[in-house]
């Protein structure tokens, strides 16, 4: 089980909860009384779009890593997520993430800050925000 901290989704719906490793994050947030707008749920419309940053390190002090894709290194403390390029290329759409961040997401095999939460697979702990 994994900490996931939901944040900024409105009046109740700030909470940490315990989930799976290899759950579906909208699932996670569906089952939990947290509201992530979706329409699709199939990674292609966006509108289930999430900031995420990783928890990582000491359980106990929750170290948190900036989640950036930087195109010309793996991060080696990252958890290794693979992203389907039907998400990439809507995140890229949207204008979430560059066409570079994607190709350095899919390279590294490490996920990108922004996150749709229809596709998002529970790796390790996390921080999720509304994206704006």
């Amino acid at each position: 089980m994994v900490n996931i901290i939901f944040c900024g989704f409105g009046e109740g719906q700030d909470k940490r909860i315990f989930a799976k490793q290899g759950d579906v994050l909208l699932r996670v947030a569906s089952n939990n009384g947290v509201t992530i707008p979706t329409e699709c749920k199939d990674g292609m419309c966006g509108s289930c779009a999430v900031r995420v940053e990783e928890l990582g390190g000491d359980p106990d002090t929750n170290k948190q890593f900036e989640s950036t894709v930087d195109p010309d290194a793996w991060d080696k403390d990252k958890y290794t997520t693979y992203m389907e390029d039907k998400e990439l290329d809507t995140l890229v759409e949207m204008g979430a993430i560059t066409k570079k961040e994607a190709e350095s997401a899919q390279q590294y095999v490490q996920q990108t800050p922004v996150r749709l939460a229809c596709q998002c697979i529970i790796k390790g702990p996390m921080l999720v925000k509304p994206f704006e």
